[in-house]
């Protein structure tokens, strides 16, 4: 179940036989110590075969069963933390590329011009919209004035006269 995890999820802390805190870079190694998880009280195993790496303990494989692991805080996060990876990987991956804007409109001096974000006619680049914004816009303003001419609505002022007091 999670024998890929375990040889690559290195704890630093761990209980000794007596329910003490051992550090992995400070225990002395004999024949007869034994070191268990502070999470899931599985037994571990100390790693410091590696060269300039500081030791760390693993879950011994060998020792443990897929209940206890089960129960482990250190394993669960592992595990989340991966399949978060995993989602968030496939959800960038399926992503489209955002490509440049190279056209533009600028919106106060009703200019259109292409490249970087500065209108030349008014010498900004705050009232600019990019070409699929001004497309749309267009398209709106098309569909609202066919709307206005079939719908036209009366309106009439009246004044009223009022008597001097």
């Amino acid at each position: 179940m999670h024998k890929p995890i375990l040889p690559n999820l290195k704890l630093y802390l761990a209980f000794d036989s007596k329910d003490h805190y051992v550090l992995a870079k400070e225990v002395k190694v004999s024949s007869d110590a034994q070191w268990f998880c502070t999470s899931c009280h599985c037994p571990l195993k100390l790693s410091n075969d590696v060269v300039d790496e500081e030791a760390w303990f693993v879950h011994n494989p060998d020792e443990t069963t897929k209940e206890l692991l089960a129960g482990c805080g250190y394993l669960n996060t592992e595990i989340k933390k991966r399949a978060f990876m995993r989602r968030l990987r496939s959800i960038l991956n399926n992503m489209d590329n955002l490509g440049t804007i190279r056209y533009w409109y600028c919106v106060w001096c009703q200019s259109h011009y292409q490249g970087e974000k500065h209108c030349k006619t008014c010498n900004t680049g705050i009232y600019s919209i990019s070409r699929g914004d001004w497309g749309w816009n267009y398209n709106q303003k098309e569909n609202t004035s066919d709307m206005s001419n079939h719908g036209n609505i009366n309106v009439q002022h009246h004044q009223t006269a009022s008597k001097p007091s």
